[in-house]
């Protein structure tokens, strides 16, 4: 690897922990049934999955959640700390740090793309509504379950509340990347 593409990684990476905290400002929208608001920044987060891949992926969303860990306010409504990263939101947001693998893994294991090859759009808008639907959703679910005492069932049936937000992130997050990837092609 030179020293280029190296200066040209930490600079993607940086850019996009930018984007991370640019969306936290955006603050999340209280629901009055369950402690887990409507958030934005999860599209950030389907678009490192989706540009960076899994190794540049991952290592962004682990510089972001240390940058929470210590008490920035990084996380949506400017929140950050052990708190946070403990409380009752904290299975979904810790499901984001497998994004990036669990995503690319799957594309490979389902589509059979080697070398981090490009899935086509619909294949990443599949890709996407596995992963939030079964890994976000599932650890919320299982964190709201052991943190909160909720039923495990009872809390992953509360996420389909979100269902309809998501599927437009998806569906944006998937634009975007086409787009600047194509815009990338010439």
């Amino acid at each position: 690897m030179t020293t280029t593409s190296r200066l040209q990684d930490l600079t993607k990476g940086a850019v996009f922990v930018a984007l991370l905290m640019v969306f936290a400002m955006i603050p999340g929208i209280p629901l009055g049934f369950l402690p887990v608001p409507i958030v934005l920044q999860n599209l950030a987060v389907m678009l490192v999955v989706l540009i960076l891949g899994p190794k540049r992926g991952t290592m962004v969303m682990t510089v972001f959640l240390l940058l929470a860990a210590i008490g920035l306010p990084v996380l949506s409504g400017g929140r950050g700390g052990l708190a946070v990263l403990t409380g009752p939101t904290a299975g979904y947001i810790w499901a984001w740090l497998l994004f990036p693998a669990v995503y690319w893994g799957l594309n490979r294991l389902v589509f059979g793309h080697r070398n981090l090859a490009k899935p086509a759009w619909w294949q990443s808008v599949i890709l996407l509504i596995i992963v939030d639907l079964i890994l976000d959703f599932g650890m919320g679910a299982a964190w709201l379950h052991f943190n909160q005492g909720l039923g495990f069932w009872s809390a992953y049936w509360v996420n389909m509340v979100f269902v309809p937000g998501d599927l437009l992130k998806i569906a944006l997050a998937v634009f975007l990347d086409q787009a600047l990837w194509q815009a990338n092609q010439h």
